[in-house]
């Protein structure tokens, strides 16, 4: 009997070959480390289209090693139309008879081939449930990759020819859960007898789902998640960079507002560092431009013309412009008053403070400085404060917590909302939950760099709930 829960996580069908499937990949790698946390993570083909291609092993290396940034570890097996299994087991680990994870023996199989819908389990695979049961008594999971049920219990999309005897093998042999895919949209979980049959839907169409089971003193608990936000919520994304940030990864506005779609959102706003806009890339990092503020700004560097083309050419009802705009040291906002004009969102930011670095302590300096810097941002009319308190974090500094509620007062006073970013941040718990109750409206924000963070607000969902939110949305989020 296992003595702790154990969690793992399954992925189908991940079909890969397309711009897609690259971004989902990313998403759910970031879903599973950071929120998820599952114990093992079992991939099941198809892993990519045009497997067959002489791209498939280009295709395989650079899908590994997007899984190789799994915190969990993780065994791939290859789908009824992927390539053979010994170019396949060149890249990817082949399975082992038994892999132990937290005290689970899991085996795997992977189909001897197929015709059309006809899927046949090779007899040397009912062979080795034998071999796994033989001196050992714990709980063993399998995952025979395409879809396995009892008969007539599920429309599996596909079809196994020998379904009876494999499961009869299965029952004697006592394995507790038999996982699999290739299952249509749908997730079932059915039980027959002691055994648990789950088969998990493919990742590669929205809502992009995946499923995570638990196993618990030989219970076992299936839930489907999603990579898309439940589109009822009417989420919108109010901070999401451009090509034009020097940070940015992928991003392009065009692949960003389709992709606002399939993952759920009602609207965006891009809101570009204002600083980038005018200030060159060394320059910018450098804080020069926090030191001599927007009069520095050379004509050559100023790329906002660009910023407000973008607009023009994409504004409409469900995606809007705004910026990122943070202060020089002077309290001076970075923005020059003509081009304020374009915008009726405005971030505010706090990136730096005068003399807050790694090397050097916290002081009550550094704390004055914040609140000086902040009501000078507030002051001028700002929507969204970003990121709050993540310049400590990047610093290497554990946020001051007596900064908290002077932040949330100022907050108030100015009629801003706070934002809840996870973008290189832990937004503070406390932080938000003194928002909350001091009816701080709250603002949703990825902080896009790259086009898998769009709107991935599992993250902020949880966090609200576990701040002791689990009302109605609307009355805490910034009104669209």
């Amino acid at each position: 009997m296992l003595n702790n829960p154990v969690k793992i996580a399954i992925i189908s069908d991940l079909n890969w070959g397309t711009e897609l499937t690259e971004i989902l990949l990313q998403r759910l790698v970031s879903r599973l480390n950071r929120l998820v946390h599952p114990q093992a993570t079992l991939i099941f083909g198809d892993t990519f289209d045009d497997s067959f291609s002489s791209n498939s092993v280009v295709n395989l290396l650079y899908l590994k090693n997007i899984l190789d940034k799994l915190d969990s570890p993780y065994m791939v097996i290859p789908g009824s139309f992927n390539t053979s299994s010994d170019q396949f087991f060149k890249i990817f680990a082949a399975p082992e008879q038994l892999k132990d994870i937290c005290g689970i023996q899991f085996v795997s199989f992977a189909n001897s081939g197929n015709h059309g819908n006809i899927v046949k389990q090779p007899h040397e695979n009912l062979v080795r449930f034998r071999q796994c049961r033989k001196d050992y008594s714990g709980i063993i999971v399998a995952f025979p990759q395409t879809g396995l049920f009892p008969q007539n219990r599920a429309k599996a999309s596909y079809k196994k020819t020998d379904t009876k005897t494999t499961i009869s093998c299965i029952k004697k042999n006592d394995i507790l859960l038999s996982l699999s895919s290739n299952h249509q949209k749908k997730s079932d979980v059915i039980k027959n007898g002691n055994m648990t049959f789950i088969n998990t839907p493919g990742i590669c169409e929205p809502p992009f789902p995946y499923t995570v089971i638990n196993i618990e003193k030989g219970q076992i608990q299936s839930e489907r998640q999603e990579l898309a936000m439940d589109s009822n919520l009417q989420l919108f994304d109010n901070h999401i960079h451009t090509q034009l940030a020097y940070c940015n990864d992928n991003m392009m506005i065009n692949k960003a507002i389709s992709l606002a779609g399939d993952f759920g959102l009602s609207g965006l706003t891009f809101t570009e560092h204002s600083g980038q806009l005018y200030f060159d890339n060394k320059s910018y990092w450098d804080k020069d431009c926090l030191k001599t503020g927007i009069i520095s700004a050379r004509d050559e560097d100023n790329r906002m013309i660009e910023y407000l083309k973008l607009k023009i050419n994409h504004q409409q009802n469900t995606v809007r412009f705004g910026l990122e705009v943070d202060c020089d040291y002077k309290g001076n906002l970075l923005i020059k008053k003509d081009d304020r004009s374009h915008f009726d969102f405005i971030i505010g930011a706090m990136h730096s403070l005068p003399g807050l670095s790694r090397d050097a302590a916290l002081n009550k300096n550094d704390g004055d400085d914040y609140l000086f810097l902040l009501e000078k941002l507030l002051i001028n009319n700002i929507n969204v404060l970003a990121h709050p308190f993540r310049l400590f974090k990047r610093c290497g500094k554990t946020a001051p917590e007596e900064l908290f509620l002077p932040t949330v007062k100022l907050l108030r006073k100015y009629n801003t909302a706070a934002e809840i970013n996870f973008h290189t941040n832990e937004p503070p718990i406390e932080f938000i939950r003194i928002c909350l109750n001091r009816g701080v409206r709250i603002s949703l924000g990825s902080d896009a760099h790259q086009l898998a963070e769009i709107g991935d607000f599992a993250y902020h969902l949880a966090l609200l709930k576990e701040a002791g939110f689990d009302g109605d949305l609307n009355d805490i989020l910034l009104p669209k």
